[in-house]
């Protein structure tokens, strides 16, 4: 056991020794410059050079890159949630142009009451219950047959 703490000790000695910043560590601008692709390109080998010899500007470098991954990701959601919310966003819209544009009060709310059954009906929740409604008609379509062609004359 005596062993295994010493050679934790060891290990995390050396680890804080690895991972202290160099003197020929680029600065935080130079590693988002290249990360950016604008460092002219003999800079850029030197930096690769040193990111293969350097593990704290390689861990750096990896979670900076992961961090501007999900940034992008995360206005990229955002932009396509907007999207797809753009009936509501046109319903408030014209609800809110009926109240300034008094002269087009009724117009707008019109506008808005169509934009309204268009965000309603094409939500989620409704073509589940719209499937669900067909389903259930056609279940009960299937059901109603046998029992009406015992009327029938052959």
């Amino acid at each position: 056991m005596q062993n295994l703490e010493g050679i934790i000790k060891k290990s995390l000695r050396q680890s804080a020794f690895i991972l202290r910043r160099k003197p020929d560590c680029p600065s935080e601008l130079e590693l988002s410059r290249y990360l950016e692709g604008t460092l002219p390109s003999d800079r850029r080998q030197t930096l690769e050079k040193h990111f293969s010899d350097c593990p704290l500007c390689l861990d750096l470098l990896v979670t900076t890159k992961n961090i501007l991954k999900e940034e992008k990701a995360a206005k990229k959601s955002l932009l396509s949630y907007l999207l797809k919310q753009k009936w509501l966003i046109l319903t408030a819209a014209c609800f809110g142009l009926s109240f300034v544009v008094k002269r087009f009060f009724l117009q707008f709310l019109f506008l808005a009451l169509i934009f309204g059954i268009k965000w309603a009906l094409g939500g989620e929740g409704s073509r589940n219950l719209v499937m669900i409604f067909r389903s259930l008609s056609h279940k009960d379509a299937e059901i109603r047959k046998p029992q009406e062609k015992i009327f029938e004359r052959k």
